[in-house]
């Protein structure tokens, strides 16, 4: 699987996730490492889902509301794990913590979504906290293009 991480998470953090956590045969990388630091989400989702990627991981938490997002989401099926929204208000290390607790989590559930899907980890650092399925609106951003195309 190959997963790429947006602007909210660190370099530093999906550099400790490839040395830590990750699993033989799974891709981890950043927007900012790969040189789409500052693209619009748009932009690199479609890029990324181009060349193969299989899910992205936001922190944004305007992410989900945003239909260029939403849309980019639908047209490219691309599977979304978004981190809870107090996740990006936390210090590094706690964002580190977070993060590699629920790895493993976060690895399995990708493995088992379905395209356009999106899940959330629990805001916590627990070993048998789940993972929560996020309905993305896709109708009413369709709605939205279609108006603004109008």
């Amino acid at each position: 699987m190959i997963i790429r991480c947006d602007e909210h998470v660190s370099p530093v953090i999906v550099g400790a996730i490839r040395e830590i956590a990750l699993r033989d045969g799974w891709e981890l990388s950043s927007v900012l490492t790969v040189g789409h630091g500052g693209a619009s989400d748009v932009h690199w989702i479609t890029k990324f889902a181009e060349d193969g990627g299989d899910a992205i991981l936001s922190a944004d938490k305007d992410f989900l509301t945003l239909e260029p997002q939403i849309n980019a989401v639908f047209d490219t099926g691309i599977r979304v794990i978004h981190l809870p929204p107090r996740w990006a208000q936390a210090k590094g290390r706690l964002q580190a913590a977070h993060i590699l607790q629920w790895w493993t989590r976060i690895e399995d559930q990708i493995a088992k979504m379905r395209s356009r899907e999106c899940y959330r980890p629990e805001w916590n650092i627990s070993e048998t906290g789940v993972m929560k399925k996020i309905t993305i609106n896709f109708a009413k951003a369709q709605r939205k293009r279609r108006k603004t195309r109008s």
